[in-house]
């Protein structure tokens, strides 16, 4: 087949490296297809404010111009930590995010229950260097290749001894869960769309997972895989999509209403240490590269 040819895939994350799961939306996610420039290349490092390098592969030879290639999604996720000590510091950040690439509603629900969204540019980097500077920001950066064929998962935290966290559902009903264990996962499913310029849309979620030993089958749109067995408990009603021009991040974070510390806002992005509190703020840069190997001429 000459030209792009897309095949979709499912994208996790972890900073510790976890997967996730399923997809509400009409689009196929599971992204491949003949590379457009890399957004990694256009990105700026929050903590540096230099462009990051980005995994690299030959390029093909002229013979084989009309060649299919199979393209991969990286992220580079950046965690700031910004102590609370009267003034939240986190709230200037989003002069400077694009929070309308999600719809009203969902952003309404999402506020709700202590959590906001957005996109953020790299020309908005500066600006907000200089805030988590002026906060006393912790940061961390960490650049992870989504395993093939599997979803991409973000662990923000561990479960407390009997941690009830609790969300607003669509029916705007209010409802809760007790956990004895398991770990707190952002969800990153993704679909890379060449075609738009290289445009990125990404589907948000946030889950609870418990581990179990073995390996089990799912299925997806994109056929039966093999995934890490998990007990797993899914927001599904705050799964949010928003797309990504080239170069352009996700910001995820505590809303206003993260004085209450049940809600799912409070659980996922709050946190105590000894008497000081903080809340951590969560970057998401997807960078499309072509893996050493993966393409092959088309017949």
């Amino acid at each position: 087949m000459k030209g792009i040819v897309l095949v979709f895939r499912l994208g996790v994350l972890l900073v510790i490296a976890l997967p996730y799961g399923g997809c509400s939306s009409s689009v196929s996610w599971l992204g491949r297809s003949r590379p457009s420039p890399s957004p990694h290349e256009q990105a700026t490092d929050p903590a540096t404010g230099k462009g990051p390098s980005s995994p690299s592969a030959p390029e093909p030879s002229p013979a084989f111009a009309d060649a299919v290639h199979v393209v991969d999604v990286a992220f580079e996720v950046f965690r700031a930590e910004l102590p609370v000590d009267g003034v939240r510091h986190s709230r200037k950040i989003w002069n400077h995010v694009d929070e309308l690439r999600t719809a009203p509603r969902m952003l309404a629900r999402l506020a709700r229950n202590g959590v906001r969204v957005g996109a953020v540019s790299a020309e908005a980097w500066p600006a907000i260097r200089t805030i988590l500077e002026a906060g006393g920001a912790d940061v961390r950066k960490d650049q992870l290749l989504t395993p093939s064929g599997l979803p991409l998962a973000v662990e923000v935290g561990t479960i407390e001894a009997s941690e009830s966290v609790f969300s607003y559902q669509a029916n705007n009903q209010l409802v809760g869960k007790t956990f004895t264990e398991g770990r707190k996962v952002i969800n990153v499913d993704y679909a890379f769309h060449p075609e738009m310029g290289g445009r990125i849309d990404l589907q948000l979620g946030f889950e609870v997972r418990r581990d179990r030993r073995g390996i089990t089958w799912e299925r997806t749109e994109a056929g039966v895989r093999q995934v890490p067995a998990h007990d797993r408990h899914g927001f599904t009603d705050l799964r949010t999509v928003l797309a990504l021009n080239p170069g352009e991040s996700v910001i995820l974070g505590p809303s206003a209403e993260t004085h209450n510390e049940y809600l799912i806002g409070s659980r996922f992005f709050n946190g105590r240490r000894a008497d000081e509190r903080y809340e951590n703020l969560y970057w998401l840069t997807p960078v499309p590269y072509q893996r050493p190997g993966a393409w092959q001429p088309s017949r």
